[in-house]
């Protein structure tokens, strides 16, 4: 493998590692929105109801405060 190859394989794993930063950020941030939404529907009374689905970047949720 010559100094070009090096270099992409070098990308290559930056790129990834990048990937996986921004899996787990936004994550992060998806969690913090679900808990969030939780409190807001239990102070008025309700309960959450919240089904999620996928796996980290596809991860979606489905919302609903029964009152």
């Amino acid at each position: 493998m010559g100094n070009s190859g090096r270099g992409w394989v070098i990308i290559g794993i930056f790129m990834i590692v990048i990937g996986i930063i921004f899996a787990g950020i936004t994550s992060f941030f998806l969690e913090n929105k679900i808990d969030q939404l939780e409190q807001a529907c239990e102070k008025e009374g309700g309960k959450a109801k919240i089904q999620k689905s996928g796996f980290i970047i596809t991860t979606s949720f489905e919302y609903e405060c029964e009152k």
